[in-house]
């Protein structure tokens, strides 16, 4: 038998393969998931990801590797590790002939928890912490898609496991449960929970997501806190000047008003003349001026690349470099006496580092 650590992270893989056939459905997949993440582990359908949490809540055996939660091997201590997950599967099924309480009291003398005689106050407890209290004499059958999930989720969490391990927890949700359901892991990560969460849809991790792992056909392709990886896929920086050269601070608009003009481009097209470096990040702003006067503003900006139209009366700005470009913008915009009421990427950090590092490959 294993020994649980202090010191281990709360999941760890090293070298995992699985085959089905002579498919090689995992091929030497290797991260780590450290005490009290939301780990989002992202990959297209078939990349491999139930496969993995079926290895990790222990439901299938590995080809070869190891699996660690806290520190317990799944295959050598699977019951240890039960006792410390809570696995909730994709599209699992409830029973749906009993009320919300009668669903939790049952999954709770299942799981064996400790009760006072017949007093659930476990039940009530989990019940109050997603919000299911005033559901708790509603027949199941007749509770939405979102509050089904809710409840699969409050039955994971009655023998108040340290690692939840939720396989596509918001599919087939509405706008509203995705919220809700996304607010609730939060929440249960401040309670000091690790989540290790599974999903193809980007937009429900990104806010809530500290680290993420990203398969393609059964391959890890990156793995480790999101800001970290960014970072790794950021252009080199330009070279220093050479010595004795003058610095050149980023131009203020008046510094800058007889330079050549962008043009605003309609058609989202570069509208700039010459060649410019190839653009790297876009910004989206929200301003209170027409688009012509934003590229008026930011005329012969260094490393400003393109300013195109952008939905719903906002305006793009593509440049090169780090959020540090963005505060010149927006002060050249303002100096401008232009307002700016939002500011936003173009498209989140997560999306682009996922579009960055896979290949769009399906096994």
């Amino acid at each position: 038998m294993t020994t649980a650590t202090t010191t281990a992270p709360a999941i760890r893989v090293r070298h995992l393969w699985h085959r089905f056939g002579r498919f090689d459905v995992l091929r030497d997949v290797s991260f780590d998931v450290a005490h009290g993440e939301i780990f989002g582990f992202i990959g297209p359908n078939g990349a491999g990801k139930t496969t993995t949490i079926r290895v990790m809540s222990t439901l299938l055996e590995p080809l070869a590797g190891r699996v660690e939660i806290d520190g317990y091997d799944v295959t050598i201590d699977p019951d240890a590790v039960r006792k410390i997950i809570g696995y909730m599967p994709d599209h699992a099924g409830v029973y749906e002939r009993v009320t919300v309480r009668e669903y939790l009291e049952f999954f709770a003398d299942a799981y064996r928890v400790p009760t006072a005689g017949t007093s659930y106050a476990v039940v009530d407890a989990v019940m109050e912490l997603t919000d299911l209290t005033k559901l708790r004499d509603k027949l199941v059958a007749t509770m939405s898609k979102g509050m089904k999930q809710r409840l699969q989720l409050a039955r994971t969490l009655l023998h108040d496991p340290k690692v939840l391990i939720l396989d596509e927890p918001a599919s087939d949700l509405d706008p509203r449960a995705r919220i809700e359901i996304r607010d609730l892991l939060v929440e249960l990560r401040n309670l000091g929970k690790t989540i290790f969460l599974s999903s193809h849809i980007l937009t429900e991790l990104a806010d809530v997501c500290t680290s993420v792992a990203i398969l393609e056909r059964g391959r890890l392709v990156v793995s480790g806190p999101i800001s970290e990886i960014a970072r790794r896929l950021e252009p080199p920086p330009a070279p220093a000047p050479s010595e004795g050269a003058p610095a050149v601070p980023a131009p203020s608009p008046s510094e800058v008003r007889g330079s050549p003009r962008p043009t605003f481009n309609a058609a989202g097209g570069s509208g700039w003349g010459a060649a410019a470096p190839i653009p790297t990040r876009t910004v989206k702003l929200r301003v209170l001026a027409p688009g012509e006067a934003v590229a008026a503003a930011l005329t012969g900006m260094p490393n400003v690349h393109r300013v195109a139209p952008g939905p719903a009366h906002t305006v793009l700005v593509t440049y090169a470099g780090d959020d540090t470009m963005v505060a010149y913008i927006v002060r050249a915009l303002v100096m401008a006496n232009i307002g700016v009421s939002g500011v936003e990427p173009e498209r989140n950090e997560l999306e682009r580092i996922f579009l960055e590092v896979t290949k769009g490959e399906v096994q």
